[in-house]
C-alpha cells in the first residue's frame, strides 16, 4: 500500500492526479468500508447525544451540588499516563450541553484542595497547573480538533490540533471560562460560542468529542473516551457525539481597530567614529476585520497593521551556531489559522515578512476539503544591498483533501515577487509543493512531500533562472513501549527559501530515532524508564559526506514533572575543507516536586568547530560547553519569578587550560518578575544581561555587554481587546568621547544607548 501511495503522489505532482487516484481507489475504498463497519461495532458509550440546555449552566449551581438539568454526564475517565488504561486516580465529572448560541462544558473535579496546583495568570500562561480539557472534532474527520483548556481559577488556553503536526497553540478565539476552588476540589465552566467554531451545515450535527483532566503533581492525563498511547493519533480515538438539530453560528463579523503610540531614541553605532542619535515618534491607526461565511469559511483583512512587538523573543543561544536558529512568530495576523498553511517542511515562515502594509487571508473547510489563501505585501523585503528598499508582493494558496480518515493529500503554492526602486532589478521566487499522509494501521504513519521551486532574477535586462527541488519521506511508529522515526530529506542547492525556514540546502539527509519505554507499576514515584538511540547523516548533492552524528542514552521519568536524561554523542563534520571528528555528552534534568518551585537544566560538553575564525587560524576544533538553566518560583498564586541562565563557550583544544585558548564566552541572564492582579490585569518586569567575551586572536566575534530592562502593564480582556503600556531601556559598555564624538568600549554598562515607550490599544467589535 505504501508503495502505491508513493507512486500516486509522484504522479499527482506530474499533473496526473486522476490516474494516481485510480491506482489506489479500490484499496482506499476497501479500507474505508472496513473502518465504517468497525465504527458500527464501537461500544454505545462512545456514541452520545448531547441534550439542549434549558438555561445556560452557571458555575455556582455546580459548586455545591448538581442541578437537575446538568447536561450529559461523563465520569468514567481513563488514564493515558502514567498508567495507560488504568482508571483515573481522582474523580471527575464533565457535563456537556448546548443551546442556540453556545456549547457548554462544566467540570467537577474532586481532589484535596491543598494539593491542587493552580495560580492566577494571564491568558495562556499557566504552565505546571492542573487543567481540564475539551476537544471537539466539529467536522468529524478524525484529523482535526479545537482544544480548550481551563485551570482551576478559570484561566483559559485554546489550541487547534491537526494529526501529523504539532498542536497550534497560537490559535485564538472568543469564549468564556471561569473556575472556583471548592472544599473538595474545583469546578470550571466553559461557554464556547458557536460562532467561534467551524462546522458543517446540516440538519443534525455529528462531532467527535473528548474530555480530559491533567493532574500535574502525578503527571496524570486521563480522558473520556480512553485515549491510549498504544494507538498513533489522538483525534481518531474520540467518541462520536450527536446534536440532534440544525445549528448555525449566525452572523459572524468582527472589526478590530487598534491604535499604537510610541516614542523611541537610540544610538546608531554602526560606525564607532561617527555615532548618531536617532529618534522615532510613531502614531499609527490600523484595522483588522473578519467575516465568517457559511459557518466554515473565514475571510480576514488587515490594513496598516502594527507589528510592533510588545514582547521580546525568549533568549536562545545563537553564538557558535552554524545554521539559522528559529525564533517563533508572535504577530497576531500571522498566528491565526497558521495551521492551514503548515506542511511537513515549513515552506512558509511568516517572519520572512518584515513590514507588511496590508493583507488578505481566506481559510475554511467544505466536506473533505480544507483550503487557505493569503495575499500580503512587504515594504522591507530585501536583505541584499540592492534590495534594501525593495517591496515584495506575496501570494500563497493551500488545498488539502482527506480522501479517507487515513489518507490525505495537500498542495501548497507560494509566489514572492520583489521589485526595487531601480526598475532594472527584480526577483521572483515560486514554489509548488505536494504532500501526503497515510496511516497504515494503529501504529504506523507515513508522510511525504515533493516540492519544486523556480527563481527568476532580472539585473540590467539580463534574466537568470534557477530551479530547485525538495523531496521528503517520513515513517513513524508509535506504541506504548516502542517508538520509531525515520526521515529522509533531499534539498537542492538552488531551492528557493525566501519564504521558507530551511536552515540547510544542498543536502541529502537521513535521520533515525528509536525509543523503548518500560512503564513501571508498584513504585511510589518512578514511572518510566527508557532508552533512546539517534543517528543522522548528511551528504551534499554531489554525494560527498558533510556530517554525521550518533547519540545514545537513557532516561528516568518520575512523578511531579521530574525527569533525568543522559546521552553520549559521537560525530563528524566537514568544514572549510577539513574533516573534524567530535565527541561529547549531554545531561538533561528537571523537577517541579514542589508546587512553588520548578527547576530545569541542560548541561553539555561537545567538541565544536569555530565557525567565526580570525584570519590565519588553521585549527578550528575546540571544546564547547553549554548550560541552560531555568528556575521558576511561585511564592503566591499571583506572583511568579523566573530566572534563566544561558551560557556557552569554546576553548581551543590545543591548550584548553590557557586563558589565550578561549575563543569566546557567551552569557545571557534573564530575570522576569510577574504579578497578576486578576485574570485580566497584570504587570511584569524583565531584566536581560548579555555578555560576549571574544578573543580577537582566534575569532571575529565582537566583545560587548548589554543590559536591557523592560516594564509592561497589560489589561487583556479577551483576544482582540487589550491595553498594553510599556517602557524599555538599553545600556551598553560604551562611552562617548572627544569632539566630534566617538564611541569607545568600556568595562561597565553605563551608557544608555536606547529607550522606548509605547501604549497600544485595541478593541474587538463583534457584529
Amino acid at each position: 500500500m505504501l508503495k502505491k501511495l508513493v507512486i500516486a503522489l509522484n504522479l499527482c505532482f506530474a499533473g496526473a492526479c486522476a490516474d494516481a487516484q485510480t491506482q489506489v481507489e479500490k484499496t482506499i475504498e476497501a479500507r474505508a468500508e472496513a473502518k465504517a463497519k468497525a465504527a458500527e461495532q464501537l461500544p454505545t458509550q462512545n456514541k452520545v447525544t448531547i441534550p439542549r440546555a434549558k438555561t445556560p449552566p452557571q458555575l455556582r449551581d455546580y459548586a455545591s451540588g448538581v442541578p437537575a438539568d446538568a447536561g450529559f454526564a461523563i465520569s468514567e475517565f481513563t488514564q493515558r499516563s502514567p498508567t495507560d488504561g488504568a482508571p483515573a486516580t481522582q474523580a471527575t465529572t464533565a457535563y456537556l450541553s448546548y443551546d442556540d448560541t453556545h456549547f457548554y462544558a462544566v467540570f467537577v473535579a474532586k481532589d484535596d484542595p491543598s494539593l491542587i496546583r493552580a495560580r492566577i495568570a494571564k491568558r495562556e500562561d499557566f504552565d505546571g497547573d492542573d487543567l481540564v480539557v475539551l476537544e471537539l472534532d466539529t467536522f468529524h474527520d478524525k484529523r482535526r480538533s479545537f482544544i480548550f483548556f481551563v485551570n482551576p481559577y478559570g484561566v483559559q488556553l485554546d489550541s487547534r490540533r491537526t494529526e501529523g503536526l504539532d498542536p497550534d497553540n497560537n490559535f485564538d478565539t472568543q469564549w468564556e471560562s471561569e473556575g472556583e476552588l471548592t472544599s473538595d476540589g474545583y469546578v470550571t465552566r466553559m461557554a464556547i460560542p458557536l460562532k467561534s467554531l467551524r462546522f458543517k451545515t446540516s440538519d443534525v450535527q455529528t462531532w467527535g468529542v473528548a474530555v480530559g483532566r491533567i493532574i500535574s503533581r502525578l503527571n496524570e492525563e486521563s480522558f473520556w473516551p480512553p485515549i491510549s498511547r498504544k494507538i498513533a493519533g489522538i483525534v481518531p480515538q474520540f467518541a462520536s457525539m450527536q446534536i440532534p438539530e440544525k445549528l448555525s453560528a449566525g452572523r459572524n463579523a468582527q472589526i478590530n481597530p487598534f491604535v499604537f503610540l510610541g516614542n523611541s531614541r537610540w544610538l546608531n553605532t554602526e560606525d564607532f567614529k561617527h555615532p548618531q542619535w536617532q529618534q522615532d515618534n510613531k502614531a499609527q491607526v490600523g484595522l483588522d476585520a473578519k467575516w465568517v461565511l457559511g459557518d466554515s469559511t473565514a475571510i480576514d483583512l488587515t490594513l496598516k497593521p502594527d507589528f510592533s512587538e510588545v514582547d521580546s523573543d525568549e533568549p536562545q543561544i545563537v553564538v557558535g551556531k552554524r545554521y539559522e536558529v528559529l525564533f517563533p512568530e508572535k504577530r497576531p495576523f500571522f498566528l491565526e489559522n497558521a495551521s492551514f498553511f503548515q506542511t511537513p517542511n515549513p515552506l512558509f515562515f511568516s517572519r520572512r515578512i518584515s513590514q507588511p502594509k496590508a493583507g488578505l487571508r481566506v481559510t475554511g473547510r467544505v466536506d473533505q476539503w480544507a483550503y487557505g489563501g493569503l495575499l500580503i505585501d512587504d515594504q522591507a523585503a530585501g536583505e541584499d544591498q540592492e534590495f534594501k528598499k525593495a517591496n515584495a508582493h506575496i501570494a500563497m494558496a493551500r488545498v488539502q483533501n482527506d480522501l479517507t480518515h487515513d489518507v490525505s493529500v495537500g498542495v501548497l503554492a507560494t509566489d514572492r515577487r520583489v521589485s526595487s526602486e531601480h526598475a532594472e532589478l527584480a526577483e521572483r521566487d515560486s514554489v509548488l509543493s505536494l504532500d501526503g499522509r497515510y496511516q497504515l494501521d494503529e501504529n504506523w504513519i507515513f508522510q511525504s512531500q515533493l516540492a519544486r521551486s523556480q527563481r527568476q532574477t532580472k539585473l540590467n535586462e539580463r534574466d537568470q533562472k534557477q530551479s530547485g527541488h525538495l523531496n521528503y519521506l517520513e515513517a513513524k511508529h508509535q506504541g506504548k513501549h516502542l517508538e520509531l522515526l525515520a526521515k529522509y530529506l533531499d534539498v537542492s542547492a538552488d531551492f528557493a527559501t525566501s519564504l521558507a525556514f530551511l536552515p540547510r540546502t544542498d543536502v541529502k539527509q537521513i535521520q533515525q530515532e528509536g525509543k523503548y519505554v518500560w512503564h513501571l507499576e508498584g513504585y511510589e514515584h518512578l514511572q518510566r524508564v527508557g532508552t533512546v538511540f539517534n543517528t543522522e547523516a548528511a551528504r551534499n548533492q554531489d554525494g560527498q559526506l558533510q556530517d554525521w552524528l550518533m547519540s545514545a542514552g537513557g532516561f528516568l521519568d518520575f512523578s511531579r514533572n521530574s525527569w533525568f536524561e543522559v546521552f553520549a554523542k559521537r560525530g563528524f563534520e566537514t568544514y572549510a575543507g577539513r574533516d573534524y571528528r567530535k565527541q561529547g555528552w549531554m545531561l538533561d534534568a528537571g523537577t517541579s516536586w514542589w508546587d512553588w518551585l520548578s527547576v530545569m537544566t541542560q548541561v553539555g560538553v561537545m567538541d565544536s568547530i569555530n565557525y567565526t575564525p580570525a584570519n590565519g587560524i588553521s585549527g578550528l576544533m575546540g571544546q564547547g560547553r553549554s548550560v541552560d538553566l531555568t528556575v521558576t518560583l511561585k511564592p503566591h498564586a499571583q506572583w511568579r519569578i523566573e530566572e534563566k541562565v544561558l551560557w556557552n563557550d569554546l576553548r581551543n583544544s590545543a591548550d584548553a587550560t590557557s586563558r589565550d585558548a578561549l575563543v569566546y564566552r557567551n552569557l545571557m541572564l534573564r530575570s522576569k518578575l510577574s504579578y497578576q492582579h486578576n485574570r485580566f490585569l497584570g504587570l511584569r518586569l524583565i531584566v536581560d544581561y548579555h555578555l560576549l567575551d571574544s578573543n580577537p586572536r582566534l575569532s571575529t566575534l565582537t566583545s560587548g555587554k548589554q543590559l536591557n530592562t523592560d516594564f509592561q502593564i497589560n489589561y487583556l480582556l479577551s483576544p482582540g481587546t487589550s491595553v498594553i503600556a510599556g517602557y524599555g531601556n538599553r545600556q551598553e559598555n560604551l562611552a562617548l568621547i572627544g569632539n566630534p564624538l566617538q564611541v569607545q568600549r568600556t568595562e561597565d554598562v553605563n551608557l544608555r544607548t536606547g529607550r522606548r515607550a509605547f501604549i497600544k490599544l485595541n478593541y474587538l467589535y463583534q457584529l
